[in-house]
């Protein structure tokens, strides 16, 4: 199959036409702040943790820089002694492991269900059971929520905390519960890529916990008590208000983008079912997915990017390098074999997801696809003749 370059048709992230939805509210709410002479910690910020705060059910929303900042500050509230082992899937952005290591603690990645790429949740429970890990890092991958009701309920019995890495699952829930529900704190993200995003930067922790959540506030501008008192060692992590005010005008459509993404993906999910060399991951009932990511798995994830490509089709892969493989990570020690894992970082595909794609693109995505998995038998056929 001769595969050349094209000129891009269906770029794999389009910002620019959700603000072009917005355009006016945005442009409003920023110019608001410009003229407030309020830069941080203001209005708006309160505004936003407010929202955050009722929409998890939960009474603390800190807004911080980034999520990763956020997952950072969930674990110093813990005060975990260090070399504390930290349990984390292996599967997801670096900052999942990266946090454990900035608190000098120890991650022990997890292999996923190969199905849906959630850490695999019965690894999780004989973690708890054998009390061999001292918090969990638990990660809602690709929009779709893992269940953390049982995993919750026995880490509270042998006193072992539960962090929600809930950066790719605003919006999403599970039995009709958002994060936030069986964790000690949970941390999002407002990174452009995701489904609510700022125009840079931005994340958020949210908690029942007010000792983790005083700790976050001091954490987040250099350990300011007031008055020009720092008590303790801190950072300077503050969400500017121009990004706290896009991101509250960006909620007010959370619902009417999630619906839009979720018709996408039901496309997706009806047209690659059944084909063997293409498939979609599983979605789990119960659940509100948000799609942040659209994910396939193919045999020949290459050959199918560069297929695509030759379309005009832009993907990603997240995650080509699992975490127990990341150099960062080798300090670690010695980790098991995560088959799942690993065979997933050679199969997975991201596939062009947001509520802007128009009909004309998904039609394209799909028939390029369907393109390459009729022809993908023959393509094997013809390799395997010598």
């Amino acid at each position: 199959m001769a595969e050349t370059q094209a000129p891009v048709r269906v770029p794999f992230m389009r910002t620019d036409r959700q603000f072009a939805a917005i355009r006016d509210a945005a442009t409003a709410a920023m110019l608001s702040v410009l003229e407030s002479g309020r830069a941080l910690q203001g209005p708006a910020t309160e505004r936003l943790e407010a929202r955050l705060a009722r929409m998890h059910n939960l009474k603390h929303a800190v807004a911080v820089n980034s999520g990763t900042d956020a997952l950072i500050f969930a674990l110093v509230g813990l005060d975990l002694p260090e070399g504390s082992p930290v349990a984390v899937p292996a599967l997801s952005f670096i900052a999942s492991a990266s946090a454990i290591l900035h608190v000098r603690c120890r991650p022990v990645f997890l292999d996923v269900d190969p199905e849906t790429m959630l850490m695999d949740a019965g690894a999780v429970l004989d973690l708890i059971d054998r009390r061999a890990v001292r918090a969990i890092v638990a990660v809602h991958l690709y929009g779709q929520m893992l269940d953390l009701e049982e995993i919750g309920r026995r880490a509270r019995e042998r006193g072992i905390a539960v962090i929600e890495d809930a950066a790719q699952a605003l919006g999403s829930s599970c039995r009709g519960r958002p994060p936030g529900a069986h964790s000690d704190a949970t941390c999002l993200s407002f990174d452009p890529t995701k489904v609510i995003g700022a125009c840079g930067s931005g994340g958020a922790l949210l908690t029942n916990d007010p000792r983790i959540a005083e700790s976050a506030r001091l954490l987040r501008y250099h350990g300011h008590a007031g008055n020009r008192v720092y008590t303790r060692v801190g950072f300077n992590s503050q969400m500017d208000e121009i990004q706290a005010a896009l991101i509250d005008v960006k909620l007010d459509h959370l619902e009417e983008w999630q619906a839009a993404r979720a018709a996408i993906a039901a496309r997706f999910q009806e047209a690659f079912t059944g084909h063997e060399h293409v498939r979609g991951l599983r979605i789990l009932p119960d659940r509100v997915h948000n799609f942040h990511k659209f994910v396939v798995a193919t045999p020949d994830r290459d050959g199918l990017q560069r297929h695509l490509a030759s379309q005009g089709i832009q993907t990603s892969i997240h995650y080509a390098v699992p975490l127990h493989q990341q150099p960062c990570c080798a300090a670690t020690g010695n980790q098991p074999a995560l088959p799942h894992v690993e065979a997933a970082a050679q199969t997975i595909l991201s596939l062009p997801m947001y509520a802007e794609l128009t009909r004309d693109e998904v039609d394209h995505i799909v028939g390029t696809i369907l393109d390459f998995s009729r022809a993908a038998p023959l393509t094997a056929r013809a390799g395997s003749a010598d």
